[in-house]
């Protein structure tokens, strides 16, 4: 890939950095400023953490579903024009859910919201395409890494609009920021140079429906198995009709020209292996840390009754505000040592910097797991956890890039983000069910038990694992000259504007 011109960088590299960030902080402040919601009383919010759980999951099943398609609408038509699109879907989404006056209408809205979880893929896109070579894993890791103290953001946000406003601003500033975003990307990122862009193929909008229904129809049959059991009809039928779906889906997706997930980039060791790795951190860390680290710090450890003081086994018992004031500083310092997360996969490989992650997310969670009702040792856990999401948010998508050409990163990053989103979910409605086992119960409240606690830990934790062992099989990263691609230094121009 050469160089690209400095007229592609219509703010340079920092000012476009800068937005795409913005553009990313959006995905990742409305991913995570609704888990606030589990732990809110009143109105339609129930205490039935299954189906309040629901808040999460479509969000995260529709980020599965937009992700099939912006990729590739990002590749042929112009990542930044389709950023725009995305950024307004967003918004609208946001408006709904802010005014919803049910449950149901307000998980319509998170479903329209949830196409912003599409724009990594873009973004990385849009930094592969303009960012000189030598930035480009900078650029990757600042945009990746950017997800985490974003998303402890909207946790932050939604933890102070619920203690001292309504939970209805936790959406109009979701609006606020999408709009603010949008103009942003239409003002000062210019549009694809033509170079950087697919020739034109047809989107396969059957096989992406396929895809996302069987994804929700079997997540739907797994939740609803809490309540109604494993042998329950209702249960078994949407299990049956998803995994249908999901079998139809891996037929049409051989047969069809162009398909939504083209499964013959699975035939490079180096992709395939990344797509096992990234499944099965947003299964684990990823996908459970969110909604884990909520419960530690919004569960109780003591609750008062006539008869005395009752300790529980699992929680801190802190506000909103303070849940996401201690979110936001574990996540603002991850975020701090990006650019050294950028240099290590730039001379290392991204596989050393998901090997990293992965370590660190294990001894994390293997502390917090000795007292989870310490305060010293729930955050010093926590922090080290949120530094491993930091190498393994950076190096999911680095992995990608570096193994396919520059005018397919939308599309491959967006495999991968398929991938990471659907997981998410599954991870979502998986958390949901292990934290509710054998659960300590007083009167109409119920509570977690190191039971469940132990259980997500100990899943999160194999999955560590289990990703070590895989990226242990990924090819080493080849020198720059070795994968086609020049490794000399930017144009003194180029320089001249990145300083």
């Amino acid at each position: 890939m050469s160089t690209p011109p400095v007229s592609t960088l219509k703010g340079g590299v920092v000012g476009t950095l800068v937005v795409l960030v913005f553009a990313e902080v959006v995905a990742a402040f409305e991913t995570t400023m609704a888990t606030q919601l589990l732990y809110t009383p009143g109105e339609f919010f129930t205490k039935d953490l299954s189906a309040l759980i629901w808040i999460v999951t479509v969000y995260a099943l529709a980020a599965a579903l937009a992700t099939c398609f912006v990729g590739r609408l990002g590749d042929q038509f112009g990542r930044r024009n389709v950023l725009i699109a995305v950024l307004i879907v967003s918004l609208v989404g946001s408006v709904i859910s802010a005014c919803a006056p049910s449950l149901t209408v307000l998980i319509a809205g998170r479903a329209l919201q949830g196409v912003s979880g599409a724009i990594l893929p873009l973004t990385i896109g849009i930094v592969r395409a303009s960012f000189p070579a030598g930035r480009v894993a900078l650029g990757v890791a600042v945009v990746s890494t950017s997800a985490l103290v974003a998303g402890a953001s909207g946790s932050l946000v939604g933890g102070v609009l619920l203690d001292h406003a309504t939970w209805h601003w936790i959406f109009w500033s979701a609006a606020i920021l999408a709009g603010v975003s949008a103009f942003l990307a239409c003002t000062m990122i210019r549009r694809d140079p033509p170079e950087t862009l697919a020739s034109a193929k047809g989107i396969d909008w059957f096989g992406g429906i396929l895809f996302g229904g069987g994804i929700a129809a079997t997540l739907y049959g797994a939740t609803t198995s809490k309540d109604l059991g494993w042998n329950s009809t209702q249960v078994l039928v949407f299990i049956v009709i998803g995994v249908a779906a999901l079998v139809l889906w891996y037929q049409w997706e051989r047969r069809i020209a162009d398909p939504m997930i083209d499964l013959a980039m699975f035939a490079d060791r180096k992709f395939s292996l990344g797509m096992v790795a990234t499944a099965l951190i947003a299964l684990g860390p990823i996908g459970m840390g969110t909604v884990l680290s909520i419960t530690l710090y919004r569960t109780p450890n003591v609750i008062n009754s006539p008869s005395g003081d009752i300790s529980l086994p699992v929680g801190l018992g802190y506000s909103a505000t303070m849940a996401g004031v201690l979110g936001f500083l574990t996540a603002a310092a991850s975020f701090a040592i990006a650019p050294l997360i950028g240099r290590i996969s730039q001379n290392y490989g991204a596989r050393t910097g998901l090997m990293a992650g992965s370590g660190l997310v294990i001894v994390g969670f293997g502390i917090v797991s000795f007292a989870p009702t310490d305060p010293v040792v729930v955050i010093a856990g926590l922090l080290l956890s949120v530094f491993g999401n930091g190498f393994l948010y950076a190096g999911m998508p680095t992995v990608i890039v570096e193994c396919v050409t520059p005018e397919h990163t939308s599309t491959a990053t967006g495999i991968n983000a398929v991938v990471r989103t659907t997981f998410q979910a599954v991870a979502a409605s998986l958390v949901a069910i292990l934290l509710t086992v054998s659960p300590i119960i007083l009167g109409d409240n119920s509570f977690t038990s190191r039971t469940g606690l132990n259980l997500v830990v100990g899943v999160c934790i194999a999955a560590c694992l289990l990703t070590m062992v895989v990226v242990s099989r990924i090819p080493a990263q080849q020198p720059p000259h070795a994968q086609g691609e020049p490794s000399a230094a930017p144009s003194p121009a180029l320089d001249e504007e990145i300083r």
